[in-house]
């Protein structure tokens, strides 16, 4: 028995030597508290600054996504004037294309009918030259017909008066018989 309580004083003081008392313990709850409150002022601290950091870069996103849509939405405008630019130029340029192609054509017709009213003028120049011809061809025709039936009976002696015959009776089967020498 000596020896158990021999053993159980040693244990009771080494206990006692390395054990901790409730003041300790009380410390060491403090001690831990103050940790902890350290701890979550220094978490609330930096999801302040955290929290902080990301507004700031929200606001700087935000201000630059504005300046890009103002920038965007001027550079949209200027593109469509631009394109409404060059639509207007490229329609003026096709009239313009379109009215010389129309002129051109005008021309070209102007040019054909005044060539048609040349050749149907021709036409009838040759027409009446020919017909010109033609009546004094004819003319000089006739005349000459008239002039040579002229000649020709003025040419011809004048035949002498056929002499007197005495005329007999004619049989009646209707066949008379002259003598004529």
């Amino acid at each position: 028995m000596r020896a158990t309580r021999a053993l159980l004083v040693d244990r009771i003081d080494r206990v006692r030597r390395e054990g901790l008392t409730v003041k300790d313990l009380d410390n060491q709850a403090y001690l831990f508290r103050a940790a902890l409150s350290e701890l979550r002022a220094e978490q609330t601290a930096r999801s302040r600054n955290e929290s902080a950091t990301i507004r700031s870069a929200t606001a700087a996103l935000r201000r630059e996504v504005d300046r890009l849509d103002v920038k965007m939405k001027e550079d949209l405008g200027s593109l469509k004037h631009d394109i409404q630019m060059e639509l207007d130029t490229r329609k003026n340029e096709s009239k313009a294309q379109l009215k010389q192609q129309t002129i051109a054509i005008e021309e070209v017709l102007n040019k054909a009918i005044i060539t048609l009213s040349d050749l149907r003028a021709n036409m009838e120049e040759v027409k009446w030259n020919n017909m010109r011809q033609a009546v004094a061809a004819l003319g000089a025709f006739v005349l000459s017909i008239v002039i040579g039936m002229e000649l020709y009976t003025f040419r011809q002696p004048k035949p002498p008066p056929p002499p007197a015959v005495l005329k007999e009776r004619s049989p009646p089967n209707g066949e008379a018989v002259s003598q004529v020498s």
